[in-house]
């Protein structure tokens, strides 16, 4: 019974790892990264949503006026423009820090889990044999495979 608990665990380990890897952790991340903002209602990811749609308002207003016709409009809307641009830019970096740092925790977390949880089975069933091959099969190498502590056949 605990064998079978054993090749269970074993398996169950490796293919979440497999999953974790066949995804890649950098996705799995921005996964993380997209709810938690969405669930905690980050302030600069809307504050920068609120000045991106900004910008794209002011630049449709921008296209609309002649900067020859009328120069003292277009310029104030323009000096309008850089300055959202400029506190779009800025959001857009300081929300980009805090990614990373978010991302790169995640990371740590997630290959601390799963190879910490591959360590601590290995560590505590160091001498128990997860399964038996037939002696005659492998009888050469049965002892180099048992190595370092399995029972003989193991």
């Amino acid at each position: 019974m605990a064998s079978a608990f054993l090749i269970l665990t074993v398996f169950i380990l490796e293919a979440v790892s497999a999953l974790v890897d066949g995804v890649g952790y950098g996705a799995i991340a921005t996964m993380l990264w997209n709810t938690y903002c969405s669930v905690t209602g980050n302030k600069k990811a809307s504050e920068r949503l609120e000045l991106k749609d900004s910008i794209i308002q002011l630049r449709r207003d921008l296209r609309a006026v002649s900067s020859v016709d009328e120069f003292a409009r277009w310029a104030k809307m323009r000096r309008r423009l850089d300055a959202v641009s400029s506190k779009f830019e800025k959001t857009s970096s300081d929300l980009a820090i805090e990614r990373t740092a978010f991302e790169l925790y995640i990371n740590l977390v997630l290959r601390a889990v799963i190879y910490g949880l591959r360590a601590l089975v290995s560590i505590y069933n160091y001498r128990r044999a997860v399964f038996y091959v037939p002696e005659n099969w492998f009888y050469p190498v049965l002892w180099f495979l048992s190595l370092p502590a399995a029972p003989m056949g193991s």
